[in-house]
């Protein structure tokens, strides 16, 4: 008896060092992923995000500041499209009545392109942001909306980690917004298109991004009767 007592802390440190690689990998997984497979804004989650097939440009990181570029596509579901039109965060710099009307349109589809950028350089993001132009299957969108989008990061030395976005509307019965807490505000420049639905593909579609540095940006995506959910946690 007294020995199985003796015992025990070795019995407990051999258990431990079996399991320590499981929640060590358990953790990176997690920390990897800059979504974490949960809500990114309202409309928008990491599982529908599409697959990218290219990495990240260095022109373009260049340009608009390595610390701060990343970019990224979603699609969005006709359920959720009102919620993103209405998120608090949308900095429009263009009338949307016109996409609004369609927003009920069942003969359309949207994807969301995303990219971000640092504030401090000196870029002419609206004229930037003009430049860009997009495919889906080789056709181009019937309907862009364009429109700055901020979040909220945390920094520690070089590092940082975007959050949230920086404005959130509490849900009933509060009813209003309220900044997120952050380091500061990570800019983002939003995208949201409108392909005709008779392009999309059973199966695997490929959407095309030209920058206005003509550097190529390549996602796809899987069809089976809906859209395919993402599943690998490492984006970027």
């Amino acid at each position: 008896m007294w020995d199985d007592v003796r015992n025990l802390p070795l019995l407990v440190k051999l258990i431990f060092l079996r399991l320590f690689p499981f929640f060590l990998g358990l953790l990176i997984s997690t920390c990897a992923s800059r979504y974490y497979l949960t809500l990114v804004s309202p409309g928008i989650t990491s599982e529908t995000r599409l697959k990218k097939q290219t990495d990240l440009r260095m022109e373009e990181a260049s340009f608009y500041g390595p610390w701060a570029y990343s970019h990224t596509t979603f699609y969005i579901e006709k359920s959720q499209l009102s919620k993103v039109l209405d998120d608090p965060n949308n900095t429009v710099f263009q009338s949307k009545e016109k996409f609004l009307l369609r927003k009920g349109d069942v003969s359309q589809l949207h994807l969301l392109f995303e990219f971000c950028y640092d504030k401090s350089k000196q870029i002419d993001i609206e004229k930037d942001m003009e430049n860009y132009r997009f495919q889906l299957n080789g056709v181009d969108p019937t309907e862009k909306l364009v429109y700055l989008y901020p979040y909220s990061y945390f920094k520690k030395g070089k590092k940082f980690r975007q959050r949230f976005p920086f404005y959130e509307r509490l849900a009933y019965p509060r009813e209003h917004i309220l900044i997120t807490t952050g380091y500061d505000q990570l800019y983002c420049v939003r995208t949201l298109l409108g392909f005709d639905l008779t392009i999309e593909k059973q199966g695997k579609n490929l959407f095309e991004v030209t920058t206005p540095r003509n550097q190529l940006l390549y996602y796809e995506y899987e069809m089976d009767k809906e859209f395919v959910r993402f599943k690998d946690e490492e984006i970027n």
